[in-house]
């Protein structure tokens, strides 16, 4: 599952599952999901993940004019980030930044690898906004894939792909069960990280990314609970913190992890049976 920085979670799932010796035939993916999932396929370890997560320049990312202004919080940080101007981020024409940070970053990571030939076969998806549907990658630059399907809106900006327009993949399929399937999985294990929707007070949305992250809170939440018994086994991992709030990467991680544990021998009867 995606879910900004509780997608971390999945780090810590990897942790406990390599610890006791099984290791995934397939990965599928979105958003932060989906780049945990990358990195696992492409061979590096869940403690190597772990530290890169933990010790990840995110202020690379946002402007650097916000950098000095030191926000409390990475979920101010990021608030900061969207609200640079209401006419820069709202009215400005798209597509044309000067570099994309996020991309060079990633490259940076996973280098020139191609999905074809990570050591696990992988899937993620994201949307197309032009056409409005759901698009794949099983082939293909991984960076560009990982850099689509995070792509969340207002937050980054849509990337381009020849004539498809693309941004975060949970916004339509925040649970890629499918893609689980079609990769060829035949027990599917799914670690439940969505944030059940809930009454919240007329105060906390305060400004347009509040508003943002309410709805889209809710959007990926109907659409994980209607693909939930697709998995053969679920497990919840209860990860109550903001969607962009990194600050709180080592706790997220290890609350995946502990769970997961807990959820061993469960997971072991499946896949051998």
């Amino acid at each position: 599952m995606g879910g900004g920085a509780r997608g971390l979670a999945h780090i810590g799932v990897l942790q406990a599952l390599d610890h006791a010796g099984l290791t995934p035939g397939a990965i599928a993916g979105t958003s932060m999901g989906a780049l945990v999932g990358a990195l696992y396929a492409a061979g590096i370890r869940p403690q190597e993940i772990a530290d890169l997560t933990i010790n990840f320049p995110y202020g690379s990312l946002i402007d650097r004019k916000l950098l000095a202004r030191r926000p409390q919080t990475m979920q101010r940080f990021f608030e900061r980030h969207m609200l640079r101007t209401t006419t820069d981020r709202f009215l400005r024409t798209l597509g044309v930044e000067r570099e994309d940070r996020t991309e060079a970053l990633l490259g940076r990571i996973v280098n020139s690898l191609k999905i074809e030939d990570l050591h696990i076969p992988f899937a993620c998806n994201a949307v197309d906004v032009v056409e409005g549907r759901s698009i794949v990658f099983t082939r293909g630059s991984l960076r560009r894939a990982l850099r689509a399907t995070i792509a969340f809106p207002l937050v980054f900006d849509p990337i381009r792909n020849g004539s498809q327009w693309l941004v975060d993949g949970g916004i339509l399929n925040n649970v890629p069960t499918d893609l689980a399937r079609q990769l060829g999985a035949g027990k599917l294990v799914l670690p439940d990280i969505h944030r059940p929707v809930q009454r919240i007070s007329v105060s906390s949305i305060r400004t347009p990314f509040h508003l943002m992250s309410r709805l889209s809170n809710i959007v990926l939440t109907r659409a994980a609970e209607s693909r939930l018994e697709q998995a053969d086994f679920v497990y919840r991992i209860e990860v109550d913190f903001a969607t962009f709030d990194f600050s709180q990467a080592r706790r997220i991680i290890d609350k995946g992890r502990r769970v997961t544990e807990k959820n061993l021998t469960a997971i072991r009867e499946l896949v051998t049976g």
